[in-house]
């Protein structure tokens, strides 16, 4: 889904982007809720897959993510890169995200989850409504971050 036109004024404003509860990264990457309940039990809203129609591996991620490739837990710079991987078995299993799903699900009630195209929630955009899912369309197989907005 394209970004509409007032979600994109919304966006180079800055204005409505309150978020769900903030974290520094550590739950998207040890919760138990992120690799070990399925995407249907997890109370993580938003879940990312490797191939279309969610299929193949996936991971439920609960924060806006600043860098799939390296999310700095802490938010405190750290040697080498911290990336978030695909967990849940199937094709794309261990592989990273960045630059490798094809579809999303947002479980949420009120958020948008957008997935961009880079880092820092940049660049192109793959909205995706609330209580709904989709293939990636313009950032498939080219997302570089993750964010919750609100219009």
């Amino acid at each position: 889904m394209k970004v509409p036109a007032l979600a994109a004024a919304v966006v180079a404003l800055g204005i409505g982007m309150a978020t769900p509860a903030q974290a520094d990264g550590f739950d998207n990457h040890f919760s138990p809720e992120a690799c070990e309940k399925s995407q249907a039990a997890s109370d993580f809203k938003y879940a990312i897959y490797y191939n279309s129609d969610f299929g193949g591996a996936y991971r439920n991620i609960g924060y806006s993510v600043w860098d799939f490739a390296d999310e700095r837990i802490g938010g405190a710079p750290q040697g080498g890169t911290q990336p978030l991987n695909f967990c849940h078995g199937g094709n794309g299993n261990g592989q990273g995200i960045k630059n490798n799903a094809a579809s999303v699900k947002n479980k949420h009630s009120t958020y948008y989850a957008v997935t961009y195209y880079n880092s820092g929630y940049k660049g192109s955009a793959n909205w995706t409504t609330p209580r709904t899912g989709h293939n990636l369309t313009v950032v498939k197989n080219e997302n570089a971050s993750f964010a919750w907005q609100t219009l």
